[in-house]
């Protein structure tokens, strides 16, 4: 039992849900999440990275800029995920991290349970010429953690939001 570990949120699926289903059909669930509205990738983890499947947010992507328009051009957030069959549970971990230079330097980093949350205005003028305040569009990395949260349970199996490591 680590220092975080009475912290750390365990969600469990609905009393009226069916029985778990099998660790494969949980990643297929997972990985169908992706599409092209979607300012995200679900993707196999590598071994580097000590899970299952990874969620990518794309915050450098061109296309979603406007979307990711306060995160640094350099920065990555990830959340990844390990499963344990045993346990019909989903590890989750959020990973952020930021390139400081042109060398590749990492600036700042963390690990935990990230939630990134924007909204901006901005000074811009109207048809009539006067100075008003716009809403930008609101970024929230909860959009992307309640989809794959949603998902793990509706398949029967509890979501388990980690703070050091899966």
């Amino acid at each position: 039992m680590g220092i975080f570990s009475r912290f750390e949120r365990v969600t469990h699926p609905p009393d009226d849900t069916a029985p778990p289903c099998t660790p494969e059909e949980v990643i297929e669930a997972l990985l169908d999440l992706n599409g092209p509205d979607a300012p995200w990738t679900v993707r196999d983890g590598e071994p580097k990275e000590g899970a299952d499947l990874v969620a990518d947010w794309h915050c450098t992507d061109p296309a979603w800029r406007t979307y990711f328009y306060r995160v640094n051009d350099q920065s990555v957030l990830q959340t990844r995920m390990r499963l344990m069959p045993d346990e019909h549970q989903v590890r989750a971990l959020d990973c952020y991290w930021q390139l400081g230079n042109s060398t590749g330097d990492i600036y700042t980093w963390g690990k935990g349970q990230y939630r990134y949350v924007s909204a901006a205005w901005e000074l811009n003028r109207g048809p009539d010429g006067k100075r008003r305040f716009e809403r930008l569009p609101r970024t929230d990395t909860a959009d992307l953690k309640n989809h794959l949260r949603d998902t793990v349970l509706d398949m029967g199996w509890s979501w388990r939001a980690r703070f050091s490591k899966l």
